[in-house]
């Protein structure tokens, strides 16, 4: 008999807590709608509303607007610069009629999810959808779409796996960009590339030369050297490529990631006199320390003095750089005041199985426009 008049009283109990799960969830769900921000204008038109510079857009890209939690510190860390404003705004932005639906004088977050860029392509770019539709994995998406993303609105591409340091504004203004001393020879108005640590190509991959890096980019809208990989990459592809569909995901450095982007930017720098653009840029890279100044853990110093004790297999530059590392003792590399981002390198964007995730509007205000 108890067993009966209790058995009522556990599904009351039952009931409570599922009402409340679902009112947390409505709640949630709510805080999170008011986190994305979305305006009239098609995204093709925002990099109008900044015509003297590198526009205040930060762009990430994942699967479906989630991150593994491991990757929420790294992203919040960019909310310092909504504290930011920009001074110089243009008068073109103070004196628009929709300049109060639109604040131009300050930075913007912007996320792509895959079916967001997928209708990019189509739309935007349709020389690009039958290569883009072979592509084998989330990683070689993500590639080719932060490209994509980057020509079609400008700004400031970042992988979800890269800290904020100290504020980059400075660096969106053309004047600036010259003066910034981001490498000796610089000379883009237009555009800022990182560049991988210098342990990456010398010992990963046996260059003898530094190695451009995807992971963070700046760029005005439609800049000449993303429309010359972005034209020329579907052809490349399918002559090199699109036969190989067995592919890992350890293979996108060399199909879509920067390998690949390394050989159009040799392309592109060499590019005569009467075939250049007018945005053309014989050097837009940065120094390694300016985005990048820590290299992937597996290649840290405690990895680097092992691989150094076998001289033998070493050729001439990575001895060289052996030669430095013990001369510092192989001590762990500090990250320079004058570094900007710091990449953590957590190979966790597209392996994300088991993981809890994150969605990105719930961590920063995420601005919407019309694909």
């Amino acid at each position: 008999m108890s067993a009966c008049l209790t058995f009522p009283n556990k599904w009351k109990s039952f009931l409570l807590i599922l009402v409340a799960s679902v009112l947390l969830c409505l709640l949630s769900a709510n805080w999170t709608s008011q986190s994305i921000f979305s305006y009239k204008w098609q995204c093709g038109e925002l990099p109008f509303r900044f015509p003297d510079s590198i526009p205040p857009l930060v762009h990430w890209t994942s699967k479906d607007g989630r991150v593994p939690a491991k990757l929420v510190p790294i992203v919040r860390s960019w909310r310092r610069l909504l504290d930011v404003r920009l001074n110089d705004s243009s008068s073109a932005d103070r004196n628009s009629s929709n300049a109060d639906e639109f604040p131009a004088d300050r930075w913007h977050f912007m996320h792509w999810d895959d079916k967001q860029i997928s209708e990019l392509i189509s739309k935007h770019y349709p020389y690009l959808v039958q290569s883009y539709r072979k592509l084998v994995n989330g990683l070689e998406r993500s590639d080719i779409g932060r490209l994509v993303v980057l020509h079609h609105v400008g700004g400031l591409y970042i992988d979800t796996d890269v800290e904020l340091l100290r504020d980059p504004t400075p660096l969106l203004r053309p004047s600036q960009l010259q003066e910034a001393g981001l490498t000796p020879n610089f000379d883009c108005e237009s555009a800022v590339w990182s560049q991988e640590p210098v342990e990456h190509p010398t010992f990963i991959f046996n260059m003898n030369k530094s190695l451009i890096s995807n992971a963070v980019m700046m760029s005005r809208a439609n800049h000449s050297f993303l429309s010359f990989v972005l034209k020329t990459w579907p052809s490349w592809f399918e002559r090199n490529w699109e036969k190989a569909r067995r592919r890992s995901v350890n293979d996108a450095i060399k199909v879509t990631g920067p390998l690949m982007l390394q050989k159009f930017y040799d392309n592109y720098t060499v590019l005569k006199q009467s075939d250049r653009p007018k945005d053309w840029c014989g050097s837009m890279l940065s120094e390694q320390d300016t985005f990048q100044p820590l290299s992937d853990l597996y290649y840290g110093a405690a990895r680097l003095k092992e691989v150094c004790s076998n001289a033998a297999k070493l050729n001439l530059l990575q001895r060289q750089y052996c030669k430095r590392l013990a001369d510092a003792k192989f001590k762990q590399k500090q990250i320079p005041k004058s570094s900007y981002t710091v990449h953590r390198f957590l190979h966790m964007s597209y392996r994300r199985y088991f993981l809890r995730l994150t969605a990105m509007s719930e961590i920063l205000p995420i601005l919407k426009c019309n694909v």
